[in-house]
């Protein structure tokens, strides 16, 4: 009897163990910004900035070529799946659909906050080269209060998830020959650039079938114990 006590328990724990597996959970969290602003290139009238300054102008504005950033604290967040950046329009030159850049940034966080040091020709060349993270066609015109969504693409993933716990920075540049062509003019009242991003953790988790494979497991004990009394009674 003991025998087959021990038969059915393991025959049952055998088909849990055979119902589960290490599923996928994911969660939609929103990071704001910890900075943003822009720097400027050296020459043109060298449009005077401050630390507190919010606003993330990009293109080329009196004569002066400004590209942004924004910068976002990854905490402890898991292994990140996506990532879209989502900023608000605010006013644009209205001088037809421009391309916008987004990049990587190799400039420390700390450096980017002291903004009252641009212009920089080495920061604002940094804001707009190396890794790009997604290539957009943007209207210099429309509804200043609509927010704008830029799907970063698997470089930008690969960056968030090399750099959890730690700041990581985008840079924003417009393409091309500019004059008087800009993006998101008057938008430093203090609105903050958002980081959406899917998060995913493993959790082990049972499959619907695990019912069905511990059902399984107890009918085979059963059959061992029916099976044993019969050869004792013969």
């Amino acid at each position: 009897m003991k025998k087959c006590s021990k038969l059915a328990i393991t025959a049952a724990v055998v088909g849990f163990g055979l119902g589960t597996l290490n599923a996928a959970q994911a969660a939609t969290l929103t990071v704001n910004a910890s900075g943003q602003g822009w720097w400027a290139a050296e020459g043109g009238l060298n449009v005077s900035n401050t630390n507190d300054n919010t606003n993330y102008l990009t293109g080329n504005i009196r004569a002066t070529d400004l590209r942004d950033f924004f910068t976002f604290d990854l905490g402890t967040i898991a292994k990140v799946s996506s990532a879209t950046l989502q900023i608000q329009r605010f006013e644009g030159s209205e001088t037809g659909t421009k391309t916008l850049d987004f990049f990587d940034v190799s400039t420390p966080a700390d450096v980017l906050s002291q903004k009252v040091n641009s212009p920089s020709n080495t920061i604002y060349s940094d804001l707009g080269s190396g890794k790009n993270y997604g290539t957009f066609d943007v209207s210099t015109s429309g509804n200043s209060d609509e927010i704008l969504n830029f799907v970063l693409n698997s470089d930008a993933i690969a960056d968030i998830n090399a750099r959890k716990g730690q700041f990581f920075s985008i840079g924003g540049a417009l393409r091309g020959n500019l004059e008087d062509d800009y993006l998101f003019s008057s938008s430093g009242n203090g609105t903050l650039a958002k980081l959406v991003i899917d998060n995913t953790h493993l959790a082990t988790v049972p499959e619907p079938d695990t019912l069905g494979g511990i059902a399984v497991a107890g009918v085979a004990a059963l059959w061992l114990k029916r099976k044993r009394k019969a050869s004792l009674t013969v």
